[in-house]
């Protein structure tokens, strides 16, 4: 299971954050999928998952997500991410910017039967803030 859960997480990235077929999350994710870190607003489903994603790219057109290292332990593969994008839509109520963003973050996704079940996941949103300089403290 761990070369073909891993390569599932992979082709997750590849698919639905580098080329931007946010549709995919159907062929990538079962139906009762649960998010337990869903993007704030959104129903912590495979639809919610979607639509956040959505709000995201569409307030960073280049948003991007790329695996820097996977490994599966007990049914579950991790993924310690680099997350980035320019800020060029609204966000969090905010005009577009135009700045860059850059941190890493760990996602946790359970594959079974070839589909995401769960994900699990933390991104350093305190640095993104301060990086877009929206944070109040910078």
């Amino acid at each position: 299971m761990t070369k073909a859960a891993i390569d599932v997480v992979k082709q997750f990235y590849e698919t639905v954050f580098q080329t931007g077929d946010i549709s995919a999350t159907e062929h990538f994710m079962s139906e009762d999928f649960l998010d337990h870190a869903p993007w704030p607003g959104h129903p912590a489903t495979r639809e919610g998952f979607r639509a956040g994603t959505a709000e995201m790219k569409a307030a960073f057109p280049d948003l991007a997500i790329k695996p820097l290292r996977v490994f599966e332990e007990d049914g579950k593969v991790a993924a310690i991410v680099r997350i980035s994008g320019t800020h060029h839509g609204e966000f969090l109520g905010e005009r577009p910017t135009g700045r860059v963003f850059e941190v890493d973050g760990v996602d946790i996704l359970r594959v079974e039967d070839g589909k995401l079940r769960e994900h699990w996941g933390v991104i350093d949103s305190g640095q993104m803030l301060a990086q877009l300089r929206l944070s109040p403290n910078v």
